[in-house]
C-alpha cells in the first residue's frame, strides 16, 4: 500500500489552473525517520563519551600503610576477618600511604565492626617496592590487628623495606 500526500508545492499553469505535485509520504517518512534516528544515536554517543564515568566509593573505613616510618604508594589492602581467605574489602594507598576500605567491586564503603582482623598487601605500581609472598597470602600474613568501632584509623605498620 502506498500512501500519497498532496502537498501545496504547486505552480500557476499557463492557463491560471493550479498544478499541485504529488509527493511519497512513506519514502519521504523514511528519510526523516532515519535521519532523526541517526541524529538521537549520536547524540546519545556524545552524551556517552562526555560523562565521567562511574564516581568513586569514598567513605569507609580510613587507614595508613608504612614501612619503617615511611608512608607507602601505590600498594592494594585487602581486608579479611581472622582465620578466613576470604576478603571483605580493600583499598589502595595513595601518595600519601592512605588509604580507604571498600567492599568487594566497589559496591561502597566498608566501615568495620569490632573484631579480629588480618590484612595482606600487593604491589600495585612499577615503582612500587616487593616484599616477601607472605604479605599476599591471608593465611600467613604478619599483619594482623585488633579493631574496636570507635577506633579512628587503622595504622598499619611494617619493617622498613631492604
Amino acid at each position: 500500500m502506498v500512501v500519497r500526500s498532496l502537498v501545496l508545492n504547486s505552480h500557476k499553469l499557463p492557463n491560471g489552473i493550479l498544478r499541485i505535485r504529488e509527493h511519497n509520504v512513506i519514502k519521504g517518512m523514511n528519510k526523516v525517520m532515519r535521519c532523526c534516528v541517526l541524529t538521537f544515536a549520536c547524540c546519545l554517543m556524545l552524551l556517552n563519551g562526555c560523562s565521567e564515568g562511574p564516581s568513586p566509593v569514598v567513605g569507609g573505613t580510613a587507614g595508613s600503610l608504612v614501612a619503617g616510618g615511611i608512608p607507602i604508594p601505590d600498594f592494594e589492602v585487602m581486608v579479611y576477618k581472622l582465620g578466613s581467605t576470604v576478603p571483605l574489602g580493600m583499598g589502595t594507598t595513595g601518595n600519601d600511604g592512605k588509604f580507604q576500605l571498600v567492599l568487594p567491586k566497589g559496591e561502597g564503603p566498608l566501615w568495620l565492626e569490632t573484631g579480629e582482623y588480618v590484612f595482606t598487601l600487593e604491589s600495585l605500581g612499577p615503582e612500587a617496592p616487593r616484599m616477601s609472598a607472605t604479605y599476599s597470602n591471608a593465611a600467613k600474613t604478619p599483619i594482623k590487628m585488633s579493631w574496636k568501632s570507635d577506633d579512628k584509623s587503622l595504622e598499619l605498620k611494617i619493617p622498613a623495606f631492604k
